[in-house]
């Protein structure tokens, strides 16, 4: 049996949740995160002797413009290393330089953020959509006109509108014997008036009861709508091939948010992570990754993840030219792919995380029964208090007016000659 060669692996410690390994006193290293879990999990599989070498770079790999690598590409491109195991993408630009493993798996580049809610004092205008709101208004319109056609004026229009509005918030109305000689249209009028305004109240009733629904950004478009706007901030890891793609790409939008990155240098601080979320933050990343971050826990609610992907690559094990037992790697990381153990270290390893640092920063939102507050209804309230303003003017309105004719009257009166 022939002996098995020692083997150095390329280290990068730039995410304590994705790859961080320490020395104990011992001499003995401490894997952490799950890349470190699954380098952990493959020098156990090589059975064999291996050294670990620390990159000064803190990155997978950037290619600067002398033509030199950086990172855990860069260590095992220049020789300094066997292998290194990451998220590395298997990408043509590399190939001159490092060799690959068999991919072992493909990676999603996406984006998470946070629902939201719009705190609206309108809100309860919203339960409608426009067309209905619409379509309500001009039958509501065409009736009143066609009923005070039919009465023949003897009920001035302002009347009879106002009886329309009655029948559509479910009061009731004084009608004329004249309108009953329409019974057919009338009775249409009342049922149509009737649905509408159960309907509302069903809704408005079960809009008081649970929260709104949230808004999220769905896809890329939507992120860099929202960007342009000034609403959300899009972060993502420096030296890396997802900003030079997304400035590169022929989709303007993609190139908005690139270019707003850069410009505003907004790049991930993973140890800020851990401090708190800003509402406000979308984060590009990896989809396992994503997973990570916001797939366990309350996050899991708290976050929408996107519905589409900037690129999908393959994920491989970096290996230096002509390295030796090449086979024997891509037998391993085959080996733990089909047994799911990526997978599972990347469950354990995230709830495990939730549990230490996440659930401690993390608001637990009370879903139970509350009293219904003033600011439930402060739309009502804005509205009510509106239109009872409007009224007192249009009442001091005519006060006023019908004292001024009345004095006009009595002038008159008072100039007009007395005949005898």
């Amino acid at each position: 049996m022939s002996k098995i060669p020692k083997l150095i692996v390329a280290i990068s410690n730039f995410a304590a949740f994705q790859l961080h390994v320490n020395q104990t006193a011992k001499g003995q290293f401490t894997f952490e995160g799950y890349y470190g879990k699954h380098i952990e999990l493959i020098l156990e599989a090589w059975r064999g002797e291996y050294e670990l070498f620390f990159c000064k770079d803190v990155d997978l790999g950037v290619k600067d413009s002398s033509g030199n690598w950086s990172g855990q590409i860069g260590a095992v491109a220049r020789g300094d290393a066997d292998i290194a195991i990451s998220v590395i993408p298997i990408l043509e630009s590399t190939f001159s330089d490092v060799a690959f493993s068999t991919a072992y798996t493909l990676e999603e580049v996406s984006f998470a953020a946070q629902k939201w809610s719009e705190d609206d004092i309108f809100q309860f205008l919203m339960l409608f959509d426009k067309a209905v709101w619409v379509s309500l208004f001009i039958s509501l319109i065409s009736l009143s006109v066609l009923f005070f056609l039919i009465l023949e004026g003897k009920k001035n229009y302002s009347y009879v509108l106002l009886n329309a509005f009655a029948n559509v918030i479910g009061k009731s109305s004084d009608l004329e014997k004249d309108l009953f000689r329409w019974k057919l249209l009338l009775g249409c009028w009342l049922l149509c008036a009737f649905v509408v305004s159960c309907s509302y109240s069903a809704v408005l009733l079960s809009f008081l009861t649970l929260p709104p629904q949230s808004k999220v950004l769905k896809d890329f478009r939507d992120l860099s709508e929202a960007v342009q706007r000034g609403s959300h901030r899009a972060y993502c890891a420096n030296r890396t091939v997802n900003i030079p793609f997304m400035i590169n790409s022929e989709a303007d939008y993609l190139q908005k948010i690139g270019n707003a990155i850069v410009k505003n240098e907004w790049y991930i601080d993973y140890n800020s992570l851990f401090k708190g979320h800003d509402p406000k933050s979308a984060f590009i990343m990896t989809r396992s990754a994503l997973n990570f971050l916001f797939g366990t826990g309350d996050l899991k609610q708290l976050y929408h993840r996107s519905t589409d992907n900037l690129f999908i690559v393959p994920i491989g094990v970096a290996l230096k030219k002509n390295f030796c037992c090449g086979s024997r790697i891509n037998k391993i990381v085959s080996r733990i792919e089909s047994a799911g153990l990526r997978e599972k270290i990347l469950k354990d390893v995230s709830f495990r995380y939730w549990l230490d640092i996440f659930s401690k920063f993390t608001k637990n939102e009370d879903q139970g029964i509350h009293a219904l507050s003033l600011r439930d209804l402060r739309g009502s309230f804005v509205i009510l208090s509106v239109g009872l303003g409007l009224s007192l003017i249009v009442f001091l309105g005519e006060v006023i007016i019908e004292r001024v004719q009345r004095k006009k009257k009595e002038m008159n009166h008072s100039r007009t000659p007395v005949n005898h």
